[in-house]
């Protein structure tokens, strides 16, 4: 049995992370995924983000945009060799959304 002291405590750190959660730009688990997988990879190609999450090209731009409009990542059109490409990088403040978010995912999993 946990104490009252313990009960509350997971109370706390459950709190948190729906707080956490609650950033409109983290709202959706599928901008959860492409954080997640942004900071596993530290950038993917927009190509490579439509076959993760199986989107459409309009929602997974739509996708994009909120997290860029909350910094959380960057978008920009990089030249290659077969022509312009999207690709998607996690920003400072995303590794840290990810990081803090992974800290309080294992808090709560420790119960």
């Amino acid at each position: 049995m946990s104490s009252e002291g313990e009960q509350e405590k997971e109370g706390e750190e459950l709190k948190l992370l729906s707080e956490a959660i609650k950033d409109p730009a983290l709202k959706s688990s599928v901008r959860l995924l492409i954080l997640i997988s942004l900071a596993l990879n530290g950038h993917l190609s927009f190509t490579d983000l439509l076959s993760l999450t199986g989107l459409g090209k309009g929602s997974l731009s739509n996708h994009i945009e909120k997290l860029e409009e909350s910094g959380l990542v960057q978008a920009k059109l990089v030249r290659t060799f077969r022509g312009y490409r999207m690709v998607v990088s996690i920003t400072p403040k995303g590794l840290e959304a990810y990081r803090e978010l992974m800290k309080l995912f294992k808090k709560v999993s420790e119960k």
